[in-house]
């Protein structure tokens, strides 16, 4: 079978389009044009002389004599009047500089707040006021088949809408192991392409619910899906940032799959639907409430599990010592138990950190 590749949308020149929608978009295309901006990333040669690796690291070629050099160009969104700005960590992770650019032409010098590594985030601030923003929606909210929006400045071109429907939630493109970080996304069919990253995908009243992130590619161009990082994961790293610099995401301390046939046949159960724990870290939250390996978790605080993805979606929303409640099943029959979830220590270290080189591309084979 043919391999599939995750682009980050820094970087993909392509081409694809979103079939029309019947829907009236343009209330909502109206209300988050003003609100989504390009974000450039520069890299001096103050960092060149420090890190001269860098170039080859990220795959691109500098001219030396330049004073800076662009490193990426994508977009951002305003979250607030005064000059709160969300986009993805590897569009300013490369560069030692950036510059926002407003629908209406101004230009100004941001300051990194905070990244969010595992969730690919990072919060910039400018210094203005009476700015346009978005309304930070509910994504869970969205049924699979409503219209959606994607909102950004590809390939040069500023302030570009696409449309297309929500076709999938709690859709995970990265094959994550780990206990630990972020991998749930909003698949859509509106068109990606390079300049997209951090840009807005926006419901049909104009309200963000989520931050265009990714395309899933054989190719590398546009192949009809695009992939959106769901607006409580985007509301809760501006919050933690603005108030501590980092994002404090929780964890049960435990390693999971998704349930199928075959391992409802190994556990001699008719079970087939939930998550599947594959592991539980000593001590963690997961077994100080006495979750089992080759439980299946069922329900998070009443919310049905479908997949893993979802999961780590909610406890992405959730911070430490949050408590919830877990349905699980385990010998045939239902249990329930209360979990105090603890710091996910790991994080922070999931995708790299300020300064980092973050490579143009990220892949994933799927046999």
């Amino acid at each position: 079978m043919k391999r599939l590749i995750i682009y980050l949308l820094v970087m993909l020149p392509a081409r694809g389009s979103a079939q029309a929608t019947m829907t009236d978009l343009s209330l909502a295309a109206a209300r988050a044009l003003p609100a989504v901006v390009r974000v450039t990333s520069y890299l001096s040669d103050s960092l060149l002389s420090r890190r001269p690796q860098l170039p080859a690291q990220i795959g691109q070629r500098f001219d030396r004599s330049a004073y800076d050099t662009a490193v990426s160009d994508a977009s951002g969104v305003l979250l607030s009047t005064n000059g709160y700005i969300i986009t993805n960590a590897h569009v300013i992770a490369a560069g030692d500089s950036v510059v926002v650019i407003l629908q209406d032409r101004r230009a100004f010098h941001a300051t990194v707040l905070g990244i969010d590594a595992a969730a690919d985030l990072a919060l910039l601030k400018i210094q203005a006021d009476g700015l346009p923003f978005l309304e930070i929606g509910n994504s869970n909210l969205v049924r699979i088949g409503d219209p959606v929006l994607a909102v950004g400045n590809p390939l040069e071109l500023n302030s570009t809408v696409t449309a297309g429907i929500l076709s999938a939630r709690f859709r995970g493109i990265d094959d994550l192991g780990a206990a630990s970080g972020v991998n749930s996304y909003l698949q859509t069919d509106a068109a990606s392409n390079e300049g997209m990253s951090g840009s807005a995908l926006v419901d049909v009243s104009g309200k963000l619910i989520g931050i265009n992130a990714a395309i899933l590619s054989p190719t590398g161009s546009f192949s009809g899906y695009s992939f959106a990082i769901p607006s409580g994961i985007v509301k809760k790293a501006w919050l933690d940032l603005v108030a501590f610099g980092e994002v404090h995401h929780a964890s049960l301390d435990i390693v999971l799959r998704d349930m199928d046939a075959r391992q409802a046949g190994r556990l001699k159960t008719k079970n087939v639907n939930g998550v599947l724990v594959k592991g539980v870290i000593k001590g963690g939250a997961g077994d100080l409430a006495g979750v089992r390996k080759d439980d299946i978790l069922l329900m998070l605080d009443k919310i049905t599990l479908e997949n893993t993805a979802q999961c780590r979606e909610m406890l992405a929303e959730r911070a430490p010592g949050d408590r919830i409640t877990l349905v699980i099943w385990r010998d045939n029959g239902q249990i329930s138990l209360p979990v105090k979830l603890s710091a996910d220590n790991n994080s922070r270290n999931v995708a790299g950190s300020k300064g980092d080189a973050w490579p143009l591309l990220r892949t994933v084979h799927r046999k």
